[in-house]
């Protein structure tokens, strides 16, 4: 479940709209997400860490101006 940091829309990743193919950041996968209730852009990060905890969170993306 992926929950937009804006409005609190949660769903799972079909819902939202998938802006730019996923990429590695360390042990992240990262995928730029738009959701489909507000329309607004972020960043999902999940992965496992090398001590074997996982992890997930969301940071928000700025527009560019």
């Amino acid at each position: 479940m992926v929950k937009c940091p804006y409005c609190g829309y949660e769903a799972d990743f079909s819902a939202f709209k998938l802006l730019r193919e996923p990429w590695r950041f360390r042990f992240y996968t990262v995928m730029r997400l738009e959701c489909p209730r507000c329309h607004k852009v972020f960043n999902y990060y999940s992965g496992v860490s090398p001590k074997g905890k996982k992890s997930e969170f969301v940071v928000r993306v700025k527009p560019r101006k």
